[in-house]
């Protein structure tokens, strides 16, 4: 099973050098992303500052519902918990005095209620692919002190605590479901928890001391999907679309930590190979039986095959009501393409040597050929050969099925005797099918308003020099930045040409203009008194 993947030295999903590119991808077609096993999570913490907070997440899927192929989304029902440390004075959490000294002496776990996310820091987490509102049913808090030999020496009240914030959760999340092996295809069922802190405060990983989990027992719909026991996490960041981030370091999009937490489930493919795969394969052989009938005859062979394949179409819009609008060809797509090929071959050659025999003179003025005529050898072997290549065809498809689709499934077997095994597992993301240059970075980008702190510097463009007729002017609300003035062309405004349009009225003021100039030339001029 070791071929199946690749050596466990291999850089985790969260050391991935480019960190600006997105691991999901954007083209219609991608590959399933590898998953790893180890007997704990690596923690690469070279890209975070001292003062950023580990924040380690455990995920339990309690209920999977209803798997919508059609429009790419399930139901389920998790419990996550998220768990940090922190040195800090326990009189500032708000406790009671009871609850101060077993903290403090007994080591006893206080629990407090959604309140305490008001007054003290917390991850602020949410689900990135929740679709619609989520219905949060409850949520809570447990405080205890965490001991080690770095905090033996801390005095009370100042104690190391580690504070865990559940929740439990129901709703509706989006899935890209990859169909290219429909039906046998495997589909990942992700949910993603992302944070509203940036990657410099805040990060998410995998709890290594409790790992997430599935409930199989509770699954909705066991009739149509398999699933799987192993949950697979994958820690990458996602970048924020408008962004400030500091004075010093000029203009760049920030970070957000991201955690996928990952199952899997099987599609049972028996419901389509009995009616999808072989009602396609009845219909197209019984397009060789119509080779009894006598090749002089292409009226009633063209009137069958065509019939046959009007309902081969027929059937294969009626399957793909059930999957969703895709650009490329899923495994049934493809059968019953070659089963539609093959009807329209056998189309086409009724019709050839239809026409041979037809422009022959010595056949043609026969009524009927006899079965040792070339024509029907040559129509005999026709039919032979096309079923054979037939047949060669469905031998090929299930060995293809065997080494490609299949594949899949038992990669996911091999992971859940790994996780049984007390194992971790994540996802290697960070292998890419397609190659892409490196975007250049954006000139003006912009965050939210309530994370600009301070007053907003003045941002000179770095493409072209301020120019003397530019003024730029900030608001004191740092959300507002506008130019005032836009630069103006003057060799583009010294070029234009300027067209005068010609109403119907202007032939009747030419003609007033003239009158009045007549009438100024004709004006009686005063008279001079002589002296």
């Amino acid at each position: 099973m070791h071929r199946f993947f690749p050596p466990r030295n291999t850089l985790p999903p969260n050391e991935n050098t480019d960190t600006g590119k997105s691991q999901y991808k954007s083209s219609n077609f991608r590959t399933k992303s590898s998953s790893h096993v180890t007997p704990s999570l690596p923690i690469n913490g070279s890209n975070l500052k001292p003062s950023a907070r580990t924040v380690r997440i455990r995920l339990v899927f309690i209920r999977i519902g209803d798997i919508d192929t059609l429009n790419e989304k399930y139901q389920a029902d998790v419990y996550f918990e998220a768990r940090w440390t922190e040195i800090i004075n326990v009189n500032s959490h708000d406790l009671l005095p009871e609850q101060q000294i077993q903290l403090l002496s007994e080591n006893v776990i206080v629990r407090k209620d959604e309140s305490y996310s008001k007054t003290n820091w917390t991850p602020e987490l949410f689900i990135e692919n929740a679709i619609g509102q989520i219905v949060e049913q409850d949520k809570w808090f447990t405080i205890m002190r965490k001991t080690s030999e770095k905090t033996d020496s801390l005095s009370p009240p100042i104690a190391n605590l580690e504070i865990c914030e559940h929740r439990r959760i129901r709703g509706v999340f989006w899935e890209k479901l990859e169909l290219n092996h429909f039906p046998a295809d495997v589909q990942d069922l992700t949910i993603s928890i992302t944070t509203h802190h940036y990657l410099e405060n805040c990060r998410l990983i995998e709890d290594p001391q409790f790992r997430s989990s599935i409930n199989r027992e509770a699954f909705f719909d066991q009739q149509e999907w398999k699933l799987y026991e192993h949950v697979a996490t994958d820690s990458r960041e996602t970048k924020e679309e408008y962004s400030y981030r500091d004075e010093n370091s000029g203009i760049a999009q920030k970070k957000h930590s991201v955690l996928a937490v990952t199952c899997r489930a099987a599609r049972r493919p028996g419901y389509y190979y009995w009616n999808g795969f072989c009602l396609i394969f009845l219909i197209t052989i019984c397009a060789f039986c119509i080779f009894s009938i006598p090749p002089d005859l292409p009226q009633s062979r063209l009137q069958i095959t065509c019939t046959l394949l009007l309902t081969s179409i027929t059937f294969r819009w009626v399957v793909n009501r059930s999957l969703p609008t895709i650009s490329y060809l899923t495994t049934l797509d493809k059968y019953a393409i070659i089963s539609i090929i093959m009807l329209v071959l056998l189309c086409v050659w009724h019709s050839i040597i239809a026409s041979i025999i037809f422009l022959n003179p010595d056949v043609a003025v026969l009524k009927g050929i006899v079965h040792t005529n070339v024509y029907a050898n040559v129509d005999r072997f026709v039919c032979i050969g096309g079923f054979l290549c037939y047949i060669l065809i469905h031998i090929i498809l299930v060995i293809w099925l065997i080494y490609e689709p299949y594949k899949r499934r038992r990669q996911m077997e091999y992971l859940d005797r790994e996780y049984n095994s007390g194992k971790h597992i994540y996802i290697d993301s960070s292998t890419e099918r397609y190659q892409s240059n490196k975007s250049e970075p954006q000139e003006l980008v912009f965050r939210r308003t309530s994370s600009i702190p301070g007053i907003v510097p003045l941002i000179k463009s770095p493409v072209r020099p301020k120019k003397p007729s530019e003024s730029v002017i900030i608001i004191p609300n740092p959300a507002t930045f506008f130019p005032i003035e836009e630069e103006k062309n003057e060799s583009t405004a010294k070029n234009t040409t300027t067209i005068e349009l010609q109403e119907q009225d202007d032939v009747f003021y030419d003609q007033t203009d003239d009158i009045n100039h007549e009438l100024k030339s004709t004006q009686v001029q005063p008279i001079k008194k002589s002296s």
